[in-house]
């Protein structure tokens, strides 16, 4: 009987996210088909981005920006790649602001195609009104941090949380800087470990600090969005014992 209920809430909830359901699907797994493709195609590439690294450098910057914007592309392949085929500094140097403004274009195609939609459905459900009040409308500082962990966990792949920040409709300020100071970590982790391989392939271990750094901020977000919850809860149930 309880299996009814929650499957009931489940399915009313994707009724009431409409078009916000089909287009998470794709932003989870379309990066995934990406990054084969790339994979495959990665040491003719790399190579040529190696020898011709002045103009490559462009290509690889509007690469970055189309394709991870897009959804098209995960960062974590393409930031091995960078790192093999140029130095660390130049490739991190060149990595970020493509990460950066592609996390832009993201966020300004998704609010132009999502709108209001996911702010509408919270308002139809007042638990999850209060807690997305208390994550991002509240304190600008509080909402960069949350970005910020968003961003380095590694349970969110930076295609799907482009997608969810931009249907929350967070504050471009709190988007752009929490994605900086939260890709920035996951980013030069990527693209040491390209710039330490000798060939470019996907079979030999990661650095362990990408782990680290990732479980680490999975860890304090979690514990994070518990507390917030729970106080956002309690002011919710406050305020209708007073009504």
């Amino acid at each position: 009987m309880g299996l009814r209920i929650y499957w009931r809430k489940f399915k009313n909830l994707l009724r009431d996210l409409g078009q916000i359901t089909p287009l998470a699907f794709v932003n989870t797994f379309l990066p995934i088909v990406g990054s084969a493709t790339l994979i495959a195609v990665a040491y003719p590439l790399g190579y040529w981005l190696r020898e011709n690294w002045e103009i490559g450098i462009l290509f690889y910057l509007l690469g970055v920006l189309i394709f991870c914007g897009l959804a098209l592309l995960p960062t974590n392949v393409i930031g091995i790649v960078g790192g093999w085929a140029f130095s660390f500094k130049l490739a991190i140097a060149v990595l970020i602001p493509g990460v950066v403004g592609a996390a832009l274009i993201s966020f300004l195609l998704h609010t132009r195609i999502v709108g209001e939609r996911l702010p509408q459905v919270f308002e139809t459900h007042p638990k999850a009104k209060a807690v997305y009040n208390a994550l991002l409308e509240q304190n600008v500082w509080r909402s960069i941090l949350i970005i910020s962990l968003i961003r380095l966990s590694l349970i969110m792949p930076f295609a799907l949380s482009n997608f969810l920040l931009a249907s929350a409709r967070v504050p471009v300020k709190s988007y752009v800087i929490g994605t900086f100071f939260g890709m920035l970590p996951r980013s030069s982790a990527f693209v040491f470990v390209g710039a330490g391989l000798s060939e470019l392939n996907f079979d030999s271990p990661q650095s362990p600090w990408l782990w680290i750094f990732g479980i680490a901020a999975t860890i304090v977000f979690v514990i994070m969005i518990g507390n917030i919850s729970r106080h956002a809860l309690e002011r919710l149930t406050q305020q209708n014992a007073k009504a």
